[in-house]
């Protein structure tokens, strides 16, 4: 045990502890999460861009591999032919561009040199400007003077692919050379880009280790910087870098953001830290406040209950007290206090009157259900005209309804309940007109113990009912009455045993709870008026015990 200040200081100490840790964690937790979005969704920008640029350049070898290896025109123009014919190669070679070019909105243009880069004919896309087709027809020229490729069954051939700066726009494009001919295509690098880019970053590809940027802001990086970046996010001097790596071996698009606060925090967490802190001050000043104004009236006012507890109802609070509330809890208690010897007497006068009240009713509720079936057999012997049966039913009956009607009568002998048993078994055998078979085994040492009225009749009664209707053979029922000793005292210990089909299954579960309230639906007037009043009676001293024995076993232990 330790003292009330101790408890309270240890208690709120614990308590600030804990929900700052726990807001601390949410606050790691959601910047954490935040920080894993933000970086998949800039991935995922970047994967979308990868895909374009992966289809586009799909599409632009297939086209510019298609033109190289398919066409006649192309395979013509650098074959020895008339000029008529040249003229018609030429003309088909523009109409075929035309197609491919409308056809694949990813294709920039296709350029087709040919006499050795004498000539140049090309369809481009309308977004290109002047300048960049001009690069771009440019580029392939210089590349039919300079390129020399090997050698291929004697056929002179070569392929090449580059990036390149134009005007306003980074190209990749891919080349095909054969003879004194030469078929190139170009596609943008910057389409894909997201719809609207992160204003401070800086978007791009990486080829052969170069960084080319193709939109954003003006951030680059090092041939240096480009050999150690890896798929997913880098860091590089003062920025990070998002790299996403395309099917193409040698191209990688990026993404490149300037280091800033930002990039690990958003508005939300800044002002949650802020609350953070808000909730830690105030945290301090309720610690504070506790210890000043609280803990001293409560340490006076667990004084003044210890001498209550000790039988001193006359009790006085003597420290200060600024605080509205606990006074009026200390005069409350004061008026309580005198209320209490009052109303003492009062409640215990009520609780033994309810008490009784309900034991009446428990046991009033057995009379209808005994005069019901009574009367009823009574009945159908004299309609079918067995009088001398009826004469002595009548006897009996008047008998069993004598020692059911008993006024107060809640608590009987033993040797006076199997007196009522017997003569009910009797009434049953008259009635059915069929022999019940009984064994009764009673102790004689506790035949004038008492024992609540009908503990053993009811489990008679359900036998005769559910074992008895219906079979074919006999009814028997066993009966003991004993005396065993435990280790809290000397019990009564009743059972009842048929050879019936026994309890149902579902029941049975029922039966044995001790904590479960009864209700007639569950298992009928008999059984739940008997098992309520021993409640009643004995509370948890009573135990009870339901199973099936090739018949229904019942067993009852009362004090």
């Amino acid at each position: 045990m330790i003292g009330l200040k101790q408890q309270i200081s240890r208690f709120l100490l614990a308590f600030i502890t804990v929900i700052l840790m726990m807001l601390v964690t949410l606050l790691v937790i959601l910047i954490g999460s935040w920080q894993k979005n933000q970086n998949q969704e800039r991935m995922n920008i970047l994967k979308a861009y990868g895909v374009t640029l992966d289809e586009s350049i799909g599409q632009l070898n297939d086209v510019v591999g298609s033109v190289y290896s398919v066409s006649n025109a192309f395979q013509g123009i650098y074959s020895y032919q008339t000029v008529a014919e040249k003229c018609g190669y030429v003309y088909d070679l523009l109409t075929l561009a035309q197609v491919q070019v409308k056809s694949n909105h990813y294709l920039g243009g296709l350029f087709v040199h040919y006499d050795y880069g004498a000539q140049t004919l090309y369809y481009t896309s309308d977004k290109l400007s002047y300048d960049d087709k001009k690069i771009l027809s440019d580029t392939g020229k210089s590349l039919m003077d300079s390129s020399r490729a090997g050698y291929r069954d004697g056929t002179a051939y070569a392929y090449s692919e580059l990036v390149q700066e134009a005007d306003t726009d980074i190209f990749y494009s891919v080349m095909m050379k054969k003879n004194s001919a030469m078929i190139s295509g170009s596609i943008s690098l910057s389409q894909g880009l997201p719809e609207y880019p992160e204003p401070s970053a800086s978007y791009g590809v990486i080829y052969k280790g170069k960084f080319y940027r193709t939109a954003g802001a003006d951030i680059g990086l090092s041939d240096s910087e480009c050999v150690f970046l890896q798929s997913g996010k880098n860091r590089a001097g003062d920025f990070f870098v998002y790299l996403e790596n395309l099917d193409s071996e040698n191209i990688a698009v990026v993404e490149i953001m300037p280091w800033s606060i930002w990039l690990y925090v958003s508005k939300v967490h800044l002002v949650l830290l802020a609350l953070l802190l808000l909730i830690a001050v105030q945290s301090i000043r309720l610690y504070r406040f506790v210890s000043e104004q609280l803990t001293r009236p409560l340490e006076d006012m667990t004084r003044a209950l210890l001498d209550i507890r000790q039988g001193v109802w006359e009790v006085n609070f003597t420290a200060p007290n600024r605080i509205t509330e606990i006074e009026n809890v200390r005069q409350t208690v004061q008026v309580m206090l005198k209320e209490i010897g009052q109303y003492k007497i009062k409640t215990y006068e009520e609780q033994l009157v309810r008490q009784k009240t309900q034991l009446q009713f428990l046991q009033l509720q057995l009379a209808p259900h005994f005069y019901t079936n009574c009367l009823k057999n009574i009945y159908y012997m004299l309609m079918v005209k067995e009088y001398e049966n009826a004469e002595q039913f009548l006897l009996r009956l008047s008998s069993h309804l004598r020692y059911l009607l008993q006024k107060d009568a809640t608590m009987v002998t033993v040797g006076t309940e199997m007196e009522f048993v017997e003569n009910y078994i009797s009434l049953q055998e008259i009635l059915s007109c069929r022999p019940i078979m009984r064994e009764i085994l009673v102790e004689e040492e506790i035949r004038e113990e008492e024992i609540p009225i009908l503990a053993i009749q009811t489990f008679v009664e359900n036998s005769v009912k559910y074992a008895g209707a219906g079979s074919e053979k006999n009814l028997s029922i066993q009966i003991q009455v004993r005396k065993i000793r435990t280790e809290n005292g000397n019990r009564i210990d009743i059972t009842v045993k048929d050879n019936g089909p026994g309890y149902p299954e579902e029941l049975l579960a029922m039966l044995n709870r001790k904590d479960a309230p009864f209700s007639e639906k569950d298992f009928g007037v008999g059984i739940t008026n008997l098992l309520s009043r021993i409640k009643i009676y004995y509370g948890e001293e009573a135990n009870w015990y339901f199973e099936d024995r090739d018949g229904a076993f019942s067993e009852v232990i009362v004090p």
